[in-house]
């Protein structure tokens, strides 16, 4: 939802998957264009992108899952497309054609925050001061919050996540305090 928002905050156009339709309206709501269902086979992913960039492409890419996603992504990049790995809730493996990687000249980068040195967390956090925190406070940009609960509640909370029907982040107020 957040990466909807950013995209649309740029004047780009933003496509996204699911393997739930319930969770496309509302990003279609905070301007996703058009959403994939992954339910109906993630082998079709690449001719649905192309499909609705005249057949370009896209220009990049977030993967949250990994897995048997992976080539699917890189087969609907653009020439020159970029790739941010994010997650591996699909596996943590994939098999990846080199000779397409090559050929589109793509760029695929991976990232966690765990493993990144003070010195860069203290610069992402400055670039998300000057860029994303004016986009929060004019309200281009705003949180997606599908639930709250109290600290002795977590456990209601946990279940709700593992359910997988959540849209947007699920907090745990850690205070009485409203």
């Amino acid at each position: 939802m957040a990466a909807v928002q950013l995209i649309r905050s740029r004047g780009a156009v933003a496509l996204g998957s699911s393997r739930s339709i319930a969770k496309m309206e509302p990003a279609r709501a905070l301007g996703m264009r058009d959403g994939f269902d992954a339910a109906a086979g993630v082998e079709l992913l690449a001719d649905w992108v192309r499909a609705r960039t005249n057949g370009n492409g896209a220009d990049a890419a977030l993967d949250l899952v990994g897995g048997a996603y992976v080539r699917p992504t890189i087969d609907a990049l653009a020439q020159r497309g970029r790739l941010i790995l994010i997650g591996t809730v699909a596996g943590a493996e994939a098999t990846i054609p080199l000779h397409i990687i090559l050929r589109k000249r793509l760029t695929i980068r991976g990232t966690v925050l765990r493993s990144r040195a003070l010195e860069e967390r203290i610069q992402n956090a400055s670039t998300f001061t000057t860029v994303v925190v004016p986009l929060l406070a004019s309200g281009a940009v705003r949180p997606m919050v599908d639930a709250v609960f109290p600290l002795e509640r977590v456990a209601e909370a946990h279940e709700l996540v593992e359910a997988n029907t959540t849209v947007g982040k699920v907090v745990i107020r850690m205070t009485s305090d409203p």
